[in-house]
């Protein structure tokens, strides 16, 4: 069945473990023994729709309705927008990446420019704290490339390509996140 005729909560119930279980298959992620990452989603759109998901030793993911107790990281996003944003994200992970999300408290608020002129908005809040906080904005494009490393995030606020506001500060503490 196509992704895209997927309802929201057989995408998030279905679809969501079988594609991160296929990603944790083809990229082994060495010394992930013993970890266990807990993620809040919080889908607004039609339905406001709460699911936890928790992977453990980067091979194991239990997608629980209603959510789970002390996650690491919360996101909210748009119904319209998670399909796209998890693709994306189920693509990179690292024990590098793992320790940065369990050491990090505060919230990021991301306004991505996509394809088409229209914005993804998504905040993710790490370990609970909605403080401090910090935006950031840009094109898709540009923000991939502070992802892959490409480009350094610095770099791309120096260019204009990025827009910063907030906690600076908190914002260069979250370069291990995406490298």
């Amino acid at each position: 069945m196509p992704e895209d005729s997927i309802v929201i909560e057989e995408y998030l119930n279905s679809y969501l473990p079988q594609l991160i279980e296929k990603r944790l298959a083809e990229k082994t992620v060495p010394d992930m023994e013993g970890t266990s990452f807990g993620m809040q989603l919080c889908v607004e759109g039609d339905k406001s729709l709460v699911y936890g998901i928790t992977i453990e030793d980067a091979r194991r993911i239990t997608v629980t309705p209603g959510g789970i107790d002390n996650p690491i990281f919360t996101m909210r996003i748009s119904e319209d927008a998670i399909k796209p944003l998890v693709d994306f994200v189920s693509s990179f992970i690292s024990r590098k990446q793992y320790d940065a999300v369990t050491g990090t408290k505060g919230r990021l608020d991301l306004k991505i420019g996509m394809p088409g002129d229209w914005t993804l908005p998504v905040t993710m809040v790490f370990n609970g704290a909605e403080a401090p906080q910090m935006s950031l904005s840009g094109p898709s494009a540009d923000l991939m490339k502070i992802v892959t490393g490409e480009v350094n995030a610095p770099s791309a606020f120096m260019q204009g390509k990025i827009k910063l506001d907030g906690d600076l500060t908190f914002g260069l503490s979250l370069a291990n996140l995406f490298v």
